[in-house]
């Protein structure tokens, strides 16, 4: 009887999956515009800093385009939703050029938001822009803007819209000076309007938003004080961007979850992997902190996966390796709860410059000085009298043109020991460490170093290889750092490729970089919970490095954030697969096939959508194909996709009454869940996961359902649950889910 439903499921499943017409790309770029003379690196600017998580919550994808290149063709942007430009005070080459650019951009349809000064008045040679050139612009948005006025101490707000001003904090009493703008365009909604006593006449309109886009004038979109770290929102960048963009028709690409759980995923950087513990229990063993980071927090800790990536030069015997070190490696990588991970082979601080350097062929391992080899078995931070025989013959071997060995940190990279080459810390780190594998198991993920702004060429050497990138963002959202500004975007535009940020900071930001306050990580928590509600922002994400099991304190503040996570309901991810997910956020491509109806492509690994203000909606699962259930969450709706479906349909109804449906679907999960094929009254899936298989299902209420669990060598587990008076079905699958296992759900006394 099994195998009567089954093919049955899997037949309406492909009648389901059939192929619709070709609908309507929904565009979800913005593009967002920067002076690359004003900012080395997208990384530097504000749009990135500030606004690129916002639109990142909201579905968008931001690209970035320096100015001073040539603008792109306004009929080559089909994907792009809107322009974004927010520029320092300043000049502009050509800034009548740009405006009609930016003219033709909003009359083929892309929003244009403004933040701050244009830079567009003078050009450098101060040659001045006409009025009449900014207003036929600016009339483009329904704006007109009349003079500066540099004296406000007889100015006050007269119209503030709650819902988007004073979000984290109110505006100064004497408010900052601005450009006099007001709107032309009945259509243009005024969030913020000040006023010069009672002279009606006098109304700027700082905030707005409206048809073609949005504008806030300067000095009104957040406060900054970074001598004290202090970096807060006037305006609310959720609502604003939505409002400018109209992303309420985005299906919201969400890559916070899972199986209608928060993701949770961990990674160790290798540092400090050598290190001798401090901690009294195993200091007179002499134990490394990689050691007991193993015993204290990955050996009990099964439940909760983890990517721990090593320095090569840890480990490598013609570097820095020991035998201690390679055999804890290798026990590490035996756990199958342990995910394979590269921290690269030199551990580069300063990726711009060592590529800019690079240059010679790579120096054979083999030639290396028998007085390196010998010190290749100490501890570098351990050494004292031959610190200074060392740097003697650093340098002796330097001018003779030999490889130079350097003490501790070298300002460009940790280990010094060869000529940097981009081979080597990516397919090199890669080979080398696969060596200690076993097998079955590969390196899935490269965690980058140093200041993580790692060039083009790096990114695109670790695609080549195979692996998944990650690391760079330092999200904080606590009270030392109390703003959502301070919360990261996904990840960094590097010419053609992307570097996927962790979702929060190591604790090197919670210990002056490693040199006080060793319990800080503890406070991790704060940012977690500011990241989960009001909103979901961020999965839970817990990356540090091995040098916490060199302290007592440290490696207490890692012990309690997961005990903290085992307190909470979490979808536990490898980190190779969060990375997946992020990369599909930027691939995937929507297309609206009808009303409140989509298709789904290139999404990688996101297996999740969200709509907000959803809550009169619900999924119209007859209608969809490759969706597996849904979840209403601070008032919007989680939507799970099924892994195996390619291209998903997602179709939206309203609510007729509560409990409505056709046939069994997902609530939550703990465990990920694919290959669903679901009747009235019965469905079968599979599911791979780690810690206890906790799951809800939504069911015929009141009804006891059969469970069976079957894995390769047939079935290894049973029983029954019954459902509530609302259709909620709950129960636990004890067997290990690290292997994929199919799960049958039918009613008591049903067709099986």
């Amino acid at each position: 009887m099994i195998g009567v439903l089954s093919l049955a499921l899997l037949a309406g499943s492909l009648q389901a999956g059939t192929r619709p017409p070709a609908g309507r790309p929904v565009p979800r770029t913005i593009l967002a515009i920067f002076d690359g003379h004003q900012y080395k690196d997208v990384r530097d600017t504000r749009i990135h800093r500030m606004f690129e998580m916002p639109l990142n919550h909201l579905g968008l994808v931001v690209r970035y385009h320096d100015l001073n290149n040539s603008l792109p063709e306004v009929a080559a942007m089909q994907d792009v939703r809107g322009i974004l430009a927010w520029f320092r005070s300043g000049t502009m080459e050509h800034p009548e050029e740009f405006l009609k650019w930016a003219e033709a951009a909003i009359d083929a349809g892309k929003r244009f938001v403004v933040v701050g000064d244009l830079s567009i008045a003078k050009e450098p040679q101060a040659r001045t822009s006409t009025a009449s050139a900014i207003n036929h612009f600016l009339a483009k948005l329904g704006l007109r803007v009349e003079n500066w006025t540099g004296v406000t101490y007889d100015w006050h707000v007269v119209y503030k819209d709650p819902l988007l001003m004073d979000f984290e904090r109110p505006l100064p009493a004497v408010l900052p000076p601005f450009d006099r703008v007001r709107p032309i365009d009945p259509r243009v909604h005024s969030h913020l309007i000040a006023r010069r006593g009672e002279d009606r006449a006098t109304e700027s309109h700082l905030v707005v938003t409206g048809p073609y886009g949005g504008w806030v004038a300067s000095g009104y979109s957040h406060f900054a004080n970074f001598r004290q770290d202090q970096l807060q929102w006037y305006i609310n960048p959720f609502e604003f961007l939505r409002l400018a963009f109209a992303t309420d028709d985005v299906p919201k690409l969400d890559t916070t979850t899972v199986s209608g759980r928060r993701i949770y995923y961990s990674h160790i950087d290798g540092d400090g992997w050598r290190n001798v513990t401090e901690v009294a229990a195993y200091r007179r063993d002499k134990l490394s902190s990689a050691e007991v980071i193993l015993k204290e927090a990955i050996e009990p800790f099964s439940d909760l996966p983890v990517t721990v990536g090593p320095v090569a030069g840890d480990l490598d015997p013609d570097w820095f390796g020991t035998r201690e070190s390679l055999n804890v490696t290798r026990r590490m990588f035996a756990m199958p709860w342990v995910q394979a991970g590269s921290h690269t082979y030199s551990h580069p601080l300063d990726w711009e410059s060592l590529c800019q350097r690079s240059t010679g062929p790579a120096i054979a391992a083999g030639s290396r000085s028998w007085i390196a080899r010998m010190l290749g078995w100490f501890d570098p931070a351990q050494w004292t009298v031959l610190n200074r025989i060392l740097e003697s013959y650093s340098r002796s071997e330097a001018e003779a043109g030999k490889p130079t060995l350097r003490r501790g940190h070298s300002r460009l990279r940790s280990y010094s020991l060869y000529p940097f080459r981009i081979e080597q810390e990516v397919a090199g780190s890669i080979a080398f460490l696969s060596q200690l594998l076993p097998p079955g198991k590969r390196v899935e993920v490269l965690q980058w170093s140093g200041t993580t702004l790692v060039p083009e060429s790096v990114l695109e050497a670790a695609r080549q290889a195979g692996v998944r990138n990650i690391n760079g963002g330092d999200t904080r959202f606590d009270p030392e750092f109390d703003s959502y500004a301070w919360v990261a975007p996904l990840g960094r535009q590097a010419g053609g490729q992307r570097q996927v940020y962790s979702s929060e900071s190591n604790e090197d930001t919670y210990t002056n970089l490693w040199n006080e306050r060793y319990f800080g990580f503890r406070y991790l928590r704060g940012t977690l919970h500011h990241t989960e509600t009001p909103m979901r922002i961020k999965p839970f994400n817990l990356y540090y490095h091995m040098y916490s099991g060199e302290k007592q304190a440290s490696l207490d503040a890692v012990l309690s954030n997961l005990r903290y996570a085992r307190s909470l309901e979490l979808a536990p991810l490898a980190t190779s697969q969060y990375c997946a997910i992020v990369e599909g956020f930027h691939a995937a491509t929507i297309t609206q096939l009808g009303p409140r109806r989509w298709r789904i492509e290139n999404r990688d690994g996101l297996d999740t959508l969200r709509f907000d203000h959803a809550d009169g909606e619900r999924v119209d699962f007859a209608a969809s194909a490759g969706v597996i259930g849904q979840r209403y969450m601070q008032g919007s709706l989680y939507v799970a996709l099924d892994a195996a479906e390619r291209d998903p349909i997602i179709a939206l109804a309203a609510i007729q009454r509560p409990g409505v449906f056709s046939r069994p679907y997902l609530i939550e999960s703990r465990w990920q869940i694919h290959n669903v094929r679901a009747a009235p009254g019965r469905c079968e899936f599979q599911a791979r996961g780690f810690g206890p298989g906790e799951m809800e299902w939504q069911v015929a209420p009141g009804r006891t359902y059969e469970i069976q669990v079957i894995d390769n060598h047939g079935l290894v587990e049973s029983g029954s649950a019954a459902a509530n008076r609302e259709g909620t079905l709950r129960f636990t699958i004890a067997h290990s889910a690290l292997q994929t296992l199919s799960v049958r759900l039918f009613e008591a006394g049903g067709r099986k």
